[in-house]
């Protein structure tokens, strides 16, 4: 069920990006990433407590691998393409060029686009992969360690948005930074430690409560657009309830303790989720430039770009699954492995 969860954040990022202008579909961008790092806190911690038991080198190298070769064939392709069109930062502005030297490195390394004014990005999405990246380290550091950890970490959280939305200051301060990310990151890993609380079925898929909070996430997320979008009066309203709504619906379709269920096509969508929200602008900009007469935004441009999107994703994703996905498993196995192997006296 995450993968189909995640490909479908994906595909809200990509339309409320590529419409740019239709107000119902204005927010659904902003929701899809907090989405993205409730789902991360959450997977991050199950991997670090039953995969990697917080060895960070073959943690920090399996993150690697998972999101940089990607990027990397991405960043190049969309470095030509911008080379050799006109126009591509009036289609989006993380395309003016800039070669200060942070500029460079924070397109080799992503993470540096956390700390400083990142608007040259070869792939403009990446300053979420950023905050995903503090994060990590954040949640192996601190609050994936222990509940108490990921509680104090939730309330201090909570009460940074609770300040700041007081305060007055501008909603970019409760969703840019990697600080403010820390809330959904720690409700995440807060599912990990509460998820067997209960042994009735609640936290399986399928119960009353999962189709309840789904409906009323998509409910939420359809009123929204339909009082304003990013721009209703009710935002903020929204914008927290469909985080709350998002994460009783993960909570009771995660696994539970001591079952391992996956889904072959589940995974497969899942696969497509990253690819998707890496190459949607760059495709995007082909699409509008060489087939659509140069329109920058609208739904005649997301539905010309839906499915070659799809199809270059796909492409990628099954490179990584045959090219990286093997290096990917020696470096779990071999974690596991030294998790196993008893230490001398």
């Amino acid at each position: 069920m995450l993968g189909s969860l995640r490909l479908f954040l994906a595909l809200s990022v990509v339309v409320a990006h590529l419409t740019d202008n239709v107000r119902f579909f204005s927010h659904w961008g902003v929701f899809a990433v907090f989405g993205f790092y409730l789902i991360s806190g959450y997977l991050i911690t199950t991997i670090l407590h039953e995969t990697y038991s917080f060895q960070f080198p073959a943690f920090a190298i399996n993150r690697f691998l998972r999101l940089f070769p990607i990027y990397y064939i991405l960043a190049i392709a969309t470095a030509f393409i911008i080379n050799l069109s006109s126009g591509a930062s009036t289609f989006h502005p993380a395309w003016l060029v800039q070669t200060r030297w942070q500029d460079i490195f924070g397109n080799m390394f992503i993470i540096p686009f956390e700390f400083y004014d990142s608007s040259f990005r070869l792939v403009p999405p990446t300053w979420s992969v950023a905050v995903e990246l503090v994060n990590y380290f954040l949640l192996w550091l601190i609050v994936a360690r222990n509940r108490l950890l990921a509680v104090l970490t939730f309330l201090i959280a909570a009460t940074y948005h609770i300040a700041i939305f007081m305060s007055g200051a501008d909603w970019g301060r409760r969703y840019y930074p990697a600080y403010a990310a820390l809330l959904p990151f720690s409700m995440g890993a807060l599912i990990y430690f509460f998820r067997n609380m209960t042994s009735n079925p609640i936290s399986r898929f399928g119960s009353p409560v999962t189709g309840i909070s789904c409906a009323a996430w998509l409910i939420n997320l359809a009123l929204c657009g339909l009082t304003g979008g990013a721009g209703s009066e009710f935002f903020n309203f929204f914008f927290y309830t469909n985080l709350g709504l998002f994460a009783i619906f993960l909570y009771t379709t995660v696994t539970p303790p001591g079952e391992n269920l996956k889904i072959k096509w589940d995974k497969e969508l899942g696969d497509l989720a990253y690819p998707v929200f890496l190459t949607h602008w760059v495709v995007g900009y082909v699409m509008s430039q060489y087939f659509l007469s140069g329109p920058r935004r609208g739904m005649t441009l997301f539905i010309a770009s839906l499915i070659p999107i799809i199809l270059v994703s796909y492409a990628l994703s099954k490179i990584a699954n045959r090219l990286i996905e093997p290096l990917r498993s020696k470096v779990r196995s071999s974690a596991k492995s030294e998790i196993a192997t008893p230490v001398p006296n």
